[in-house]
């Protein structure tokens, strides 16, 4: 009796680089897919709000993850961008009457072409410094947004209506939830290939050692202004989503602790890996409704922080669960999830 090969074995590079590459993955990934078809028919309407705009998040921390994670350029104005993408889009579809498709690519390029100013700078300075010089830039772009009447109506915002695909409407949440889910899952796979190019080896190498990286002939410059282009664009697009899912671009709903929140997202999720920035903003979504949940409860059982316990909540949690994974946990969830798999794979004989 032949005896067949244990294990996985792969005969091309193709085959080795490859992102599904077995028939179970194949198999979990068409079950997942049929999930994902037959979710909002599941749900509440509650819930499907969550998920789109945990599809909207997926794709705005996919461009931090790319720069943060995977370049090592740390970024607190990630929300500021998604603001940019969102009035880009006010301004196009309402003072200029295009078409919601025409300021999809225009969002993410304005974006990343605003992105490059501030991404100049990190060539000089890094760490603790290039994440202040990114927080002003989230107060810079913020004010002027603000600011700008003529353009971008100030305090009162734009009014953006659902884009629509000759007779279909995506003006519902279920409508809408299949839009955000399309344009999650063209992030994900845009952010998976590009880690795999000469792109993505010389962002690692930037963040790994960009001293050695320049040594070895890797344009620093280039790259790093490359990475916040790339991670600006993603915002961009996200805001062009989340402008249309709530029907308004304004300043209220991109302020630090967006940006605040999108980093936890990644830090939590693991720095560096596309199922991590997944993982970690469904994480962070379920804490923000677990807190707003047990607002109500706290402030029962402490009626002098009753008042502001529902804004302080989510920010004291956030601010400790970060503590502890950057202790306990500091490659992040999707760490855990490899060492779950690699266990159940060699069960029994883990040991």
């Amino acid at each position: 009796m032949a005896l067949k090969p244990c294990g996985v074995f792969n005969y091309r590079y193709s085959q080795d680089m490859a992102v599904i590459r077995t028939r179970p993955q194949w198999i979990t990934f068409v079950l997942f897919l049929i999930f994902l078809g037959v979710f909002p028919f599941l749900v509440s309407g509650y819930l499907l709000g969550i998920a789109v705009s945990i599809c909207i998040y997926v794709v705005a921390a996919m461009g931090l993850n790319l720069l943060t994670g995977y370049c090592g350029q740390i970024s607190m104005a990630h929300s500021a961008f998604m603001a940019i993408g969102a009035f880009t889009t006010g301004i196009l579809t309402v003072k200029l009457g295009l078409s919601h498709w025409v300021a999809l690519p225009c969002s993410g390029i304005v974006a990343g072409l605003i992105g490059i100013i501030f991404g100049v700078p990190s060539v000089k300075v890094k760490g603790l410094y290039l994440a202040l010089v990114t927080i002003g830039a989230q107060f810079l772009i913020m004010y002027t947004i603000l600011h700008w009447n003529s353009l971008t109506e100030g305090v009162t915002g734009m009014a953006i209506e659902p884009p629509q695909i000759g007779p279909l409407s995506f003006a519902g949440t279920t409508s809408f939830y299949y839009l955000a889910v399309g344009v999650a899952a063209i992030a994900t796979y845009l952010t998976r290939n590009i880690i795999r190019t000469k792109v993505g080896r010389a962002f690692i190498a930037i963040r790994d050692n960009d001293v050695a990286a320049e040594v070895m002939g890797v344009n620093i410059f280039g790259y790093k202004v490359l990475a916040f282009f790339i991670g600006c664009f993603f915002a961009g697009v996200a805001g062009w989503l989340w402008g249309m899912y709530i029907g308004v671009a304004s300043v209220d709903h991109y302020n630090l602790w967006e940006s605040v929140w999108f980093l936890a997202m990644v830090v939590i999720g693991g720095m560096g890996s596309t199922l991590g920035v997944i993982l970690g903003v469904i994480f962070v979504e379920a804490l923000k409704e677990i807190t707003v949940l047990l607002g109500p409860i706290v402030g029962d059982a402490f009626p002098s922080v009753r008042s502001s316990v529902g804004t302080a909540l989510p920010l004291l949690v956030l601010g400790f669960v970060v503590m502890i994974f950057l202790i306990y946990e500091p490659r992040g969830l999707a760490h855990r999830w490899e060492i779950i798999k690699r266990a159940y794979r060699l069960w029994p004989y883990s040991r």
